[in-house]
């Protein structure tokens, strides 16, 4: 009979297209993972992938069996949950998408609570894009993932905490004298524009304001955006949250009219979620409310 072992290898090797990476996840070899792969295909006498160089697909049989062993993998965490909640101890597994932005400012926080008041549960991580974060979910691949708002329909969406969008320019900059900034003084200003893979901010912004950016580099990581702006290579608009450490030759300057960002943990609805999940939304949201919110205060 199959194994759950060999079930969650399976299930890992798929979401990571990767023995290496797999082996990494679950602390095994790569032969050991090979190995935990052929004998589920001997069990079922199928061919459930298809080894490439570059990558891994499942065959046509492998996609059903696929589904059927996320389902009972999926029932076998819950049925753990259930007993753990039973003798009131938080424990059992939970996968979380996050943002970069995210895992920046909060989670670190976050997780350290957990390892301290809860070592039991076993917290898995997925970090990508808005994007990745939303399909993950919709598929059942976490169990709650960070997003702002506005997001895909079809999730339950509790906010954590508001970022105010600021705008970020070098102390050379001719506009870092002046006090408040009107989005429409930055019509003709060289920009330095959040990858549309990790905003959904920027870009709305600027189009509800007609205005069309001169965009001179478009940049997928945070940090390296704060950088550049501080060589003065251009402008740009980022939540506050990333500028609790702000570099040196960077300042930030808030608008007239505020804009804000809303950060939150979605998840498929409610009557769905585990006691562990709620409990985890629970501490994200006390944790968010005493330090990220005083920060932006």
């Amino acid at each position: 009979m199959p194994t759950l072992a060999q079930y969650k290898a399976f299930r890992t090797l798929i979401e990571t297209g990767s023995f290496t990476e797999t082996g990494i996840k679950l602390n095994l070899t790569q032969s050991s993972i090979s190995h935990a792969i052929s004998k589920l295909e001997d069990e079922f006498e199928l061919t459930l992938i298809i080894r490439n160089r570059s990558n891994i697909n499942l065959t046509n049989e492998g996609k059903l069996v696929y589904e059927q062993i996320v389902n009972i993998l999926q029932q076998h965490e819950q049925l753990l949950t259930t007993i753990s909640t039973s003798k009131n101890i938080i424990s059992g597994v939970l996968r979380i998408g996050t943002l970069p932005s995210v895992s920046l400012i909060l989670l670190p926080k976050v997780l350290a609570y957990v390892e301290e008041h809860y070592p039991q549960l076993d917290i898995q991580l997925f970090e990508g894009n808005y994007d990745q974060v939303e399909e993950w979910l919709e598929t059942d691949q976490i169990d709650v993932g960070f997003l702002v708002r506005p997001h895909a329909s079809g999730f339950v969406f509790e906010q954590t905490f508001k970022d105010n969008l600021v705008c970020i320019l070098s102390k050379d900059h001719p506009l870092a004298e002046e006090v408040d900034l009107n989005i429409n003084q930055l019509k003709n200003e060289r920009w330095i524009m959040p990858n549309k893979q990790i905003d959904r901010d920027v870009a709305r912004i600027l189009s509800e304001n007609n205005i069309k950016p001169n965009i001179v580099y478009e940049i997928a990581v945070d940090q390296v955006i704060l950088a550049m702006v501080s060589e003065n290579l251009g402008i740009s608009i980022t939540p506050s949250s990333l500028l609790i450490h702000l570099p040196n030759n960077l300042i930030q300057k808030n608008f007239n009219t505020p804009y804000i960002r809303e950060v939150g943990i979605a998840y498929k609805h409610r009557v769905h979620s585990s006691p562990i999940t709620l409990k985890f939304i629970d501490i994200v949201k006390q944790i968010a409310s005493s330090n990220i919110n005083n920060c932006l205060k």
